[in-house]
């Protein structure tokens, strides 16, 4: 079975390089927003064109990964963690599901993901109102 990669970042589909060890805050930032809007992918260790660029030593243990996901999420987020290998570069499929109930970042913050006027994904900090849903 060929391994499959987005060939561009959507609503539900985030690269994100790892060269350098993508920081633990700003990945659970990331994951948060997929999870607070439709769900979706993020591909660590993959550059912004797509191109896969590797994970760095820190995100390879899956289970450490999926745990500390777990550990800095409010409520805990599951996540399902692949590894694939594209031209002989590891990186990490990271699946995370849809949630019905806001999730927040271990510091509190909340964020939701949306296409800009040019049909790019951003994350924007929101403000859950009283009944769970966010209000942008």
């Amino acid at each position: 079975m060929k391994d499959f990669l987005p060939p561009t970042e959507s609503l539900t589909v985030e690269f994100k390089s790892d060269r350098n060890g993508y920081p633990d805050r700003e990945l659970i930032e990331a994951l948060t927003c997929l999870a607070n809007t439709a769900g979706g992918e993020l591909w660590l260790g993959v550059e912004d064109n797509g191109t896969p660029s590797g994970l760095h030593r820190k995100h390879q243990n899956i289970e450490h990964l999926t745990k500390l996901i777990a550990k800095l999420t409010r409520p805990a987020l599951t996540v399902d963690i692949k590894q694939h290998k594209i031209n002989g570069v590891l990186i990490a499929q990271i699946i995370v599901p849809h949630q019905s109930r806001m999730v927040a970042t271990f510091e509190g913050h909340y964020l939701f993901r949306r296409l800009k006027h040019d049909g790019t994904p951003e994350c924007i900090h929101i403000e859950p109102d009283e009944s769970g849903i966010a209000g942008i």
